[in-house]
């Protein structure tokens, strides 16, 4: 995957809720062309941070055994702008979840302030036929360096 949005996981409740953080560079390469001296990034990129949090909190949830693949944006909001420098705070809440399919809201934030939110359907599917074996491996490890200081239980709302 070219681009990897993520930078850590910085709390999981399994099944529940993650929240998962994004350092946003002056560098990224989007800057480039969007827009030339008046950096914001794309909407498009916020939808994905928000969907690979989410793969990551149904994944790790299931062991790794599933493949979350997103399938529907619905109610998706840009409510300010993103710009380099910026941390990006992606939280991630489950509202329904079932064998094949689960739904959730997710919120993107910047210092505590909403920059967009939307609710993400995603299939879950059996991991064999997208990652063989070697893969899995890998796909494990850039799990556990993304989960390296992680905080494992319940996470409080924000006041």
């Amino acid at each position: 995957m070219r681009y990897i949005l993520i930078d850590r996981i910085e709390r999981i409740d399994h099944s529940r809720r993650l929240r998962a953080v994004k350092t946003v560079s002056r560098s990224e390469d989007f800057f480039a062309d969007h827009f030339p001296g008046q950096p914001v990034m794309p909407g498009a990129l916020l939808i994905e941070c928000m969907a690979q949090a989410g793969t990551m909190l149904l994944e790790i949830s299931r062991d790794l055994g599933v493949k979350a693949l997103l399938v529907m944006v619905e109610r998706a909001k840009f409510r300010a702008p993103v710009r380099p420098g910026d941390t990006l705070s992606i939280d991630v809440l489950v509202e329904s979840s079932e064998e094949a399919l689960a739904r959730l809201r997710c919120t993107a934030l910047v210092q505590g302030r909403v920059v967009a939110d939307a609710v993400l359907t995603f299939s879950i599917n059996d991991v064999e036929p997208f990652y063989p074996e070697a893969i899995r491996k890998l796909v494990h490890i850039g799990y556990a360096d993304l989960m390296r200081d992680t905080i494992v239980g319940p996470i409080p709302d924000e006041p």
